[in-house]
C-alpha cells in the first residue's frame, strides 16, 4: 500500500524505508543506501529500518545548509 501524504505533518513520526524513498524521491534502493550512510538518522527495530521523521527533516535541512556553503 503505497500511501500519498499532503504534508510533512500527515506522516507517521517513525518512517519505513519506502516512504523515506517516497519522500525523498528516489528509490528504495537508494533509500536503503542512503539508510547505511554513517550520517544518515535511520536506526534498527529489529531487522527493520526506520528514519525518526524529525530526523529526517533535520538531516535535509543540514544537507541544504551545507549545499548553500559551497556556492
Amino acid at each position: 500500500m503505497n500511501q500519498t501524504y499532503n504534508s510533512i505533518e500527515e506522516m507517521p513520526i517513525m518512517l519505513t524505508i519506502t516512504q523515506v524513498a517516497s519522500a525523498l524521491n528516489i528509490s528504495r534502493t537508494s533509500a536503503y543506501e542512503l539508510a547505511h550512510c554513517k550520517n544518515f538518522p535511520s536506526m534498527l527495530i529489529g531487522s527493520r529500518i526506520i528514519v525518526p521523521r524529525d530526523r529526517l527533516i533535520g538531516w535535509i535541512n543540514e544537507k541544504l545548509a551545507l549545499n548553500e556553503l559551497a556556492g
